[in-house]
């Protein structure tokens, strides 16, 4: 190895300050070295990256075009009883007995509590003999009265005596039909002891036990019938779109089919109920503090899977409008101020157009306004693009134009020899396999 020769004036100095300077010079070479690899590297890198201008986004697209399309509108809904019955006594009294189980089908006219009778029976026996004492006084008055008609003929008595047996046997004719009417209310009162079931339904749970006195004034009722058999729905629909749909009737825009104010009904984890309602009623007024109109819908509920109280969501059907635009949802965007627009393409590019929107349908908003059959929108892959963005189309129309058709043909009839030949490969070569490399094969 040869021997490093010091010149005269580094060798003038001592050994630990020329050693000193010998490191401090080889760390500044090194750290130069290093900052000049890292340019180098971020050079690469810089030129390695692709150009904004050199970026495609590839997209979907469609020419919108004019249709009908079927009308509908979601309503948030809540189940009510078709029938119910709130069971209350008649009479005042005791309750003796309970004749049904709670929670089980009772039929109209099914004995549900007994009263104690005993007044009742009572009242009874006293209108009765009233009554019958009633009967005997109106015969005694009309043999008064003829006796006194007779008299009067053979001028064996005065006038006034006739007209008052004649007024005598009216008011005993009156007094009759009072007691009549006593006994009759006496025999309702006693019959009144027995509560029975004014519809058939399904009785809940009862309000009172045995030995409860209840009367006839009570707000309490004993129990509730409810027919499950049929329900409502009761739902609220904005005045705006009630006005829209009665406009377009009568211009004619709007017309009516034969589903029209069919109603499904949705429970509250989205599956749908097997039976359709019908629409049975539209409110006249409107609600002052919602602006909304009350709907009614009845559904037939044969297995009582809907019950009074349920919150449900129903699509109505509401005709069907004429020659109208839709895009799908996901295609119109919005700005910051709210304004709706979509990506419409002119050439490579995309340009951000502003539209008007009408309704929500099924497949889409309605475009009122600032698109025409002869734009071509882009309704997938819209959320990264922007004003200028450069697209690549890879599906127009439901078309799928990412691949020619020639290749596809010859795609095709090379996967379909591959099937029917194993010895040919899928592209098309025919690579025999006793060609091809063995896996042992170095």
């Amino acid at each position: 190895m040869p021997k490093l020769k010091l010149t005269s004036k580094i060798a003038s100095y001592p050994p630990t300050v020329w050693l000193g300077k010998v490191l401090l010079s080889l760390g500044t070479i090194s750290a130069l070295t290093l900052l000049m690899t890292g340019c180098q590297d971020e050079e690469v890198k810089t030129s390695s990256a692709p150009s904004v201008v050199d970026v495609y986004y590839e997209v979907s697209t469609i020419h919108p075009e004019f249709k009908s399309r079927e009308r509908s509108f979601n309503l948030s809904g809540r189940v009510g009883a078709y029938t119910r019955a709130d069971v209350r006594p008649q009479v005042d009294g005791i309750v003796l007995h309970r004749h049904f189980q709670e929670g089980t089908t009772v039929e109209q006219g099914d004995a549900l509590y007994s009263i104690d009778a005993a007044p009742f029976e009572a009242q009874l026996e006293h209108a009765k003999a009233s009554y019958e004492r009633a009967v005997v006084q109106r015969k005694m008055a009309l043999k008064d009265y003829e006796r006194f008609a007779q008299l009067y003929k053979r001028r064996s008595a005065s006038e006034k005596e006739r007209d008052d047996a004649l007024l005598k046997y009216d008011l005993a004719v009156a007094d009759e039909k009072l007691y009549k009417a006593a006994l009759d209310k006496a025999k309702i009162s006693l019959a009144y002891t027995t509560v029975r079931a004014p519809i058939a339904g399904v009785i809940g749970t009862s309000k009172i036990t045995r030995g409860a006195l209840v009367n006839a004034n009570q707000s309490e009722p004993l129990a509730t019938i409810i027919d499950l058999d049929k329900v409502y729905v009761d739902m609220e629909q904005s005045s705006q779109e009630w006005r829209r749909l009665r406009q377009g009737l009568l211009d004619g825009s709007i017309y009516l089919n034969d589903r029209a104010y069919d109603v499904s009904l949705y429970f509250e984890d989205g599956s749908l109920y097997s039976h359709l309602g019908n629409l049975s009623l539209s409110e006249v007024l409107v609600d002052e503090n919602s602006g909304a109109l009350s709907l009614r819908a009845i559904f037939d509920n044969p297995d009582h899977l809907l019950l009074p109280g349920m919150a449900v969501v129903c699509k109505v059907n509401g005709g069907v409008s004429q020659n109208i635009m839709t895009l799908p949802a996901k295609a119109v965007m919005r700005d910051p101020k709210g304004k709706a627009y979509v990506f419409t393409v002119q050439g490579d590019r995309v340009l951000q157009t502003p539209v008007t929107l009408g309704e929500l349908y099924n497949d889409g908003w309605q475009i009122v306004d600032g698109l025409d059959s002869s734009y071509e929108v882009v309704i997938s892959g819209a959320a990264a693009l922007r004003h200028g963005s450069k697209i690549k189309i890879i599906n127009q129309d439901g078309i799928n134009i990412t691949m020619d058709t020639t290749d596809q043909v010859k795609n095709t009839d090379a996967a379909v020899k591959a099937v029917l030949n194993p010895t040919t490969s899928a592209s098309g070569l025919g690579q025999s396999s006793a060609s091809a490399p063995s896996a042992n094969s170095p």
